[in-house]
């Protein structure tokens, strides 16, 4: 007999977007459609899934909002709830979370005031359904991803994707004009540099991570990697691997991404490549406060993996350089670029990891 009605809004005063900290407002309302019975709420259970996570809290206790109302037919129960959620905004979804739940109750016979200590004990003796909803982003916490008219999404098209790895060739993709006075995105250029003595003999000095995440300068940049077996043949010692790449402005300020500088180093050698040049795949993408930039390229390598040590192939690491632009964005505030780090990774064969 009970309607369970939801809505969502979005709290932006109890909200810190830079800290990853997004307030949810919603209002819930019950209803007893019973012509006849008298019900009692005695407790709620409510499942909660950011996007992103692969696990869902769960939230459950006596009552409702500290207490446990009576609702005789026709009444209403209304009240107003807040979800603090700790989610970074995507640019593949407009969604924050997903909520959904039940309450449960009892109903109470014929001049029974409230539940039992036995109907309370046993937590109530039927249900009610919150129907799955969603959190939403409101405009101004959506990712803004920059794109091209021309170009197609790296994801969905292997063959358009960029590849910084030194031996392998690159080909440029077209880049509009850039707002800020930077110059055209040039060719990347190659030089190597004495590597690391743990990536040269095998034995791994420092935790192994296919993954890494950084904030330097209010620019945020995160790192995931994963193997491509269809671009790979060990016979041949050649590994490839996909790597995505996510830089969000965090500061108050626009910025726009001028250049790039790598260090990949494969397992065995002595020697770091260096790979860097203008702009980020052919791009100098301008964002504005809040804004992501994301893309994935491939890291093809030509290397014999030390299996019996290490199931590492490579480690990388870099940064990224920009500048920080007046409010209407079209103007660097400064010529001198700052650096946005990319923390150290590795590229890691699944089989052994």
């Amino acid at each position: 007999p009970l309607q369970v009605e939801v809505s969502s809004v979005y709290n932006k005063e109890q909200s810190d977007p830079p800290m990853r900290k997004h307030c949810f407002q919603y209002t819930i309302r019950i209803t007893n459609n019973s012509p006849t019975d008298t019900i009692q709420l005695l407790g709620r259970r409510f499942e909660i899934q950011t996007v992103g996570s692969s696990m869902k809290d769960i939230v459950q206790g006596e009552g409702v909002t500290g207490r446990t109302p009576v609702l005789k037919p026709g009444e209403v129960f209304e009240y107003t709830s807040t979800a603090p959620l700790s989610v970074r905004p995507i640019g593949t979804t407009i969604i924050a979370a997903r909520m959904r739940g039940e309450y449960r109750y009892v109903v109470l016979a014929p001049g029974q005031q409230t539940a039992s200590t036995e109907q309370i004990q046993a937590g109530g003796e039927a249900k009610a359904e919150l129907g799955t909803f969603h959190f939403i982003f409101p405009e101004d916490q959506r990712v803004k991803p920059f794109r091209s008219d021309t170009e197609e999404d790296d994801a969905e098209d292997d063959d358009e994707e960029d590849e910084d790895e030194p031996v392998a060739s690159t080909e440029a993709k077209p880049s509009p004009a850039p707002a800020a006075s930077a110059a055209p995105p040039a060719p990347s250029s190659t030089t190597t540099l004495p590597g690391d003595k743990d990536m040269k003999s095998g034995d791994i000095a420092v935790p192994l991570n296919d993954s890494s995440e950084a904030s330097t300068e209010d620019v945020r940049v995160q790192v995931t990697s994963s193997y491509r077996p269809e671009r790979s043949d060990d016979a041949l010692g050649k590994h490839c691997f996909a790597y995505n790449i996510r830089i969000t402005n965090e500061s108050n300020k626009p910025i726009q991404l001028v250049s790039r500088r790598f260090e990949i180093q494969t397992i065995g050698s002595p020697n770091k490549d260096v790979v860097q040049g203008a702009g980020v795949t052919g791009r100098q993408p301008i964002l504005k406060p809040g804004e992501s930039f994301e893309y994935t390229s491939t890291a093809p390598l030509s290397v014999r993996p030390i299996t019996d040590k290490t199931p590492v192939v490579a480690r990388m690491q870099g940064e990224y350089n920009f500048v920080r632009l007046t409010e209407d964005a079209s103007t660097p505030v400064s010529s001198t670029p700052l650096q946005a780090k990319l923390a150290m990774f590795h590229f890691i064969l699944p089989a052994i990891a």
